[in-house]
């Protein structure tokens, strides 16, 4: 309970300073959600049964274990994603697969949750599953930006990594990476300063 309790406040501070540099709006009533996905992943480890085979358990299950699968996949997809997005490109499935597989649970999820979520302290916040469908790209990236900022340090080959990332995604994201590396030229990057 402890190490939550310290993971989700050292998360807090990562996911806010995350989310404004992804350019995501302060305060939004994602990050709760966003923190307490990242004390629990980094407190836990993740469920290795492939998420295609969770899923149709998923759309076979009750009502509420239907959600709670749901979110699972969700939530299990946004991480993978954010944080060995890199090494996907190199197993059977790549990176769309995931993104594809968050962003239809999250979607199912918010129009199956009409009222508000659970998701800091008590507090119930509307939306969130919906802002993660609707923006489930953006918020790899932030995970990507919390993954990059607690990563030892980038290596030639992570470069590459990225580079082979953006050819694949046209990720904003691996843009902005590759124009700080000075792979890229910042004028060809939305957001960058010229």
């Amino acid at each position: 309970m402890e190490l939550t309790g310290s993971l989700e406040s050292y998360f807090r501070d990562e996911v806010d300073l995350a989310c404004k540099q992804e350019g995501l709006p302060a305060a939004s009533p994602t990050q709760p959600y966003l923190v307490r996905l990242l004390a629990a992943y980094a407190a836990q480890p993740i469920e290795d049964r492939p998420l295609g085979l969770r899923l149709l358990n998923a759309m076979a299950a009750s009502p509420r274990e239907r959600r709670t699968h749901l979110r699972e996949i969700g939530d299990t997809s946004l991480f993978v994603c954010g944080f060995w997005g890199d090494s996907l490109g190199r197993g059977l499935v790549d990176v769309g697969y995931y993104t594809d597989l968050g962003e239809m649970a999250y979607r199912e999820l918010a129009h199956g949750t009409p009222a508000p979520i659970q998701v800091d302290d008590g507090a119930r916040v509307p939306g969130v599953f919906s802002d993660l469908a609707r923006n489930f790209s953006r918020f790899v990236g932030v995970l990507m930006t919390i993954s990059r900022r607690t990563a030892r340090g980038r290596s030639p080959a992570d470069v590459v990594r990225l580079y082979e990332r953006w050819l694949r995604t046209k990720s904003s994201w691996a843009a902005r990476r590759l124009a700080e590396e000075g792979v890229l030229p910042g004028r060809l990057v939305p957001g960058i300063a010229h």
